[in-house]
């Protein structure tokens, strides 16, 4: 019996709609999952309609049983000694496996529905750009648009305010206040909803802008988006665009997330002197622990050290 070469994986791997790497470590974790069934004995043409024979009813049989599942996770808890974070990756993955064979009727019964994941702290890796990068990046945006400047000041809009991305997508021109410099976020999804300031060149460039000849062609009383493509919202797509090209047009060579001018905003707050509570102020992250992943509070650090 091989899980791999059932029906259900060759489905599951023709409709999987996820990363090439997404779907390298579902396939991996749906492996572990081969192997536990190969240990525990399971033979035959895999059917998980029929997969247990009823012990009160001879030549009947019942659907996967969600224990199958509790066997195989405490296996890799303590044979195994896998730790929470992949365990609770290889429990994802099982889960839209069986979630995708569930919804399209290739199974009666889904016995990983509210399967628990463990929890795990997920530590962030540091991607954010050094100063140098930013400087390399904003000049390449200059000088490909140096009239009406719109990639140039939407990276620096994002260096400076700390937003996410879908975030600044979807703000809205009159979500501006040019007069007091705030920048009010309704459309925030994973952040506290609050105004976040921005300086006074920022200010003056976002000035010039909203007055171009080209943006004004889109302007819908200020309802329109502030980063707008020919008045329609920049998709993610066009980001991660522009960032490749303005990247190479750098000469840097390593991938440039749009998340990660989230985390290069920090980074300038944090070495530009902010304390760790004003930059989550800036971030809006309702927790401090939040933050701290971003940024490590070294300035606090080293003033416990001194005091010591």
């Amino acid at each position: 019996m091989t899980l791999l070469c059932s029906h259900y994986f060759q489905f599951w791997s023709t409709h999987f709609r996820r990363s090439d790497s997404t779907k390298e470590n579902h396939i991996i974790a749906l492996k572990r999952f081969e192997a536990f069934l190969k240990r525990e004995g399971f033979e035959g043409e895999i059917n998980f309609d029929q997969f247990h024979a009823s012990r009160n009813y001879p030549g009947r049989y019942l659907p996967i049983q969600r224990q199958v599942i509790d066997r195989f996770v405490m296996g890799l808890k303590h044979n195994e000694q896998m730790t929470d974070r992949l365990i609770a990756e290889t429990i994802t993955a099982l889960r839209r496996f069986f979630e995708l064979l569930h919804d399209m009727d290739l199974i009666e019964h889904n016995p990983m529905i509210g399967y628990p994941r463990p929890k795990f702290e997920s530590p962030i890796q540091n991607t954010a750009l050094s100063k140098e990068e930013c400087y390399a990046l904003l000049r390449a945006a200059l000088l490909r648009s140096p009239f009406y400047r719109q990639e140039f000041l939407f990276i620096w809009f994002m260096l400076i305010t700390g937003l996410r991305i879908s975030e600044v997508r979807f703000l809205r021109r009159k979500r501006l206040n040019l007069e007091t410099r705030i920048v009010h976020v309704f459309e925030a999804t994973k952040t506290a909803q609050r105004p976040v300031a921005i300086p006074e060149d920022l200010t003056a460039e976002l000035e010039r802008y909203v007055q171009h000849a080209e943006y004004l062609k889109y302007a819908n009383q200020g309802d329109e988006y502030l980063f707008h493509q020919q008045g329609k919202i920049m998709t993610v797509g066009k980001v991660k665009q522009i960032l490749s090209e303005l990247s190479h047009d750098a000469g840097i060579t390593r991938h440039i997330r749009p998340h990660d001018l989230r985390r290069t905003a920090a980074y300038l707050m944090q070495t530009g002197g902010m304390d760790i509570v004003e930059i989550q102020n800036q971030l809006r992250h309702k927790n401090l622990g939040t933050t701290l992943r971003y940024v490590p509070p070294l300035a606090n650090l080293a003033k416990i050290l001194e005091d010591t």
